[in-house]
């Protein structure tokens, strides 16, 4: 039966009713051996994202949240002075570490906590838009996609984007059937508290719409303009409640600092024509290294398939396409790559559904006793398998941090007294920072002038170009000072050295 023939033939039960007879149905519908596959696989996406929370503290998490959310709660939903404060991220990193202490895996907490719910959301939407089959291998792909997993196990707000989006696409689904209200308001406020999360949601947030707007007017003829009312109420308070969110920011720093903030550099229609490739061969630089050519490529040309056969992925694609390139062309700017990782969700969801009729075809023609359940459930182990053991280790790289820093921090706690001083320099100082906050190091330590006959460290990184001299001029120190300088430790890139 068509998910549109049961839908008229169960009337909704309301927007709580209706969730209930959904998880009823799918447990009803579901077996065991089933059940205890996806759990399987949910529990592996959890502990590759798991195994990257003890990864050095990296510039970016260690930034935020020194800068941002260490401020009291008023200050930090209204400083927008650079982008790195992910006003909602921020929010619940300020709460996390309130609660549980300062460490790295609390300060991740959030974002980890996003990573993994959005993969049982995920399988939910693609099973009610597809089947199980397709959700399960879809699911085995996001469990084990290298660069959703470093961003579920970084404390970035891009994960809770990625949540927002996918329950979007639940609620999305509800709403097209149903036409509920309930549901309407629902995603227009899951979508702004992921504008508030990231504001580069927005060109998510706009493939919910455009996809909800194609299903609206494809599906329903009689009811289209009614229909197309619960659509609009949605898109209200969408625009309404990022409004209210970022009110804040707004009587701070003024409307165009959200849309062309300050310190991104105006660049122009003529600099986009001169570099936007670049910064898409970037993108595709960056999936590749998660990957492999041999793998993307097919990925990519997959796509046709599915949107050749299929109307519900063929909107989808469409709306992902409508959702990014003109606000990509109004703004003259695309992203860095992680911006764009939220479109993995479409590509995985492609790659499930072209394995999938591969599979089915083979079956038919070569493999005739071959059964649907067993080959997609070896066909989920193979894409999990694969899919993890090509791109775990680039998220193990690019997750690589600044130890350097907490090796610093630790000796700078065990010899250091009151009136000592460690000094560092950009970029090691947001690190030392953290590090000092997490190990109890006093902050008046990192900063003005040593007491007589005080202790001085001076941590500097050959690698950046940095010298004993260069970080005394730089923390306003006497340059004398390095002639009475010796190393004292060489951990990494960085090199410490002590007087007296």
């Amino acid at each position: 039966m068509s998910s549109r023939s049961r839908s008229r033939s169960a009337p909704s039960a309301g927007f709580i009713g209706d969730i209930r007879r959904l998880i009823l149905e799918l447990s009803k519908r579901t077996s065991a051996s089933h059940k205890r596959f996806v759990i399987f696989l949910i529990l592996v996406g959890v502990a590759l994202r798991a195994s990257l929370l003890l990864r050095p503290i990296t510039y970016d998490e260690a930034f935020a949240y020194v800068e941002f959310a260490t401020q009291p709660l008023g200050k930090l939903l209204s400083d927008y002075r650079d982008p790195a404060n992910q006003l909602f991220h921020t929010l619940l990193t300020k709460f996390s570490t309130g609660l549980f202490g300062v460490g790295r895996v609390q300060l991740r907490l959030p974002a980890f906590i996003a990573g993994v719910l959005v993969m049982p959301l995920f399988y939910i939407f693609v099973r009610a838009m597809f089947n199980r089959y397709i959700a399960l291998m879809a699911l085995a792909l996001v469990a084990a996609s290298g660069p959703l997993v470093e961003y579920s196990a970084l404390a970035r707000g891009f994960s809770m984007g990625w949540l927002c989006f996918v329950t979007a696409l639940v609620l999305g689904r509800h709403m097209i059937k149903e036409n509920n209200a309930v549901s309407a308001v629902a995603i227009g406020v899951v979508c702004a508290l992921g504008m508030w999360a990231v504001p580069t949601m927005a060109y998510a947030a706009l493939l919910i719409y455009w996809w909800m707007l194609f299903s609206l007017t494809a599906q329903y003829k009689n009811t289209v303009q009614k229909r197309i009312m619960t659509w609009l109420l949605s898109l209200v308070v969408f625009v309404v409640v990022t409004g209210l969110l970022y009110m804040p920011v707004i009587l701070e720093h003024g409307f165009d600092q959200l849309l062309h903030h300050r310190t991104v550099a105006e660049q122009g229609w003529y600099y986009f024509k001169l570099h936007h490739q670049d910064r898409a061969f970037d993108l595709w630089a960056y999936l590749i290294d998660s990957s492999s050519v041999w793998i993307a490529v097919p990925g990519l040309i997959g796509m046709l398939y599915p949107a050749f056969i299929s109307s519900k992925f063929r909107f989808l694609a469409l709306a992902a396409l409508l959702g990014a390139m003109p606000l990509v062309f109004v703004q003259t700017i695309i992203g860095p790559p992680q911006v764009w990782l939220y479109t993995l969700f479409i590509f995985h969801l492609s790659t499930a559904i072209a394995v999938f009729y591969l599979l089915k075809f083979l079956q038919e023609k070569l493999f005739t006793k071959l059964g649907k359940r067993t080959r997609t459930a070896a066909a989920a182990l193979v894409l999990l398998v694969l899919f993890a053991s090509l791109g775990m280790p680039m998220a193990w790289e690019r997750s690589s941090g600044m130890p350097e820093a907490r090796t610093c921090v630790v000796y700078a706690v065990r010899n250091l007294k009151t009136g000592d001083k460690l000094f560092v320099q950009h970029p090691w100082d947001w690190p030392v920072k953290f590090s000092a906050i997490e190990l109890g190091l006093s902050f008046d330590m990192l900063t003005g002038t040593p007491a007589p006959n005080a202790k001085v460290l001076v941590a500097c990184s050959p690698t950046d170009e940095q010298s004993v001299r260069s970080v005394l001029l730089h923390n306003a120190q006497d340059p004398a000072m390095e002639d009475r300088m010796k190393m004292v430790l060489e951990p990494g890139k960085l090199k410490i050295f002590a007087a007296p």
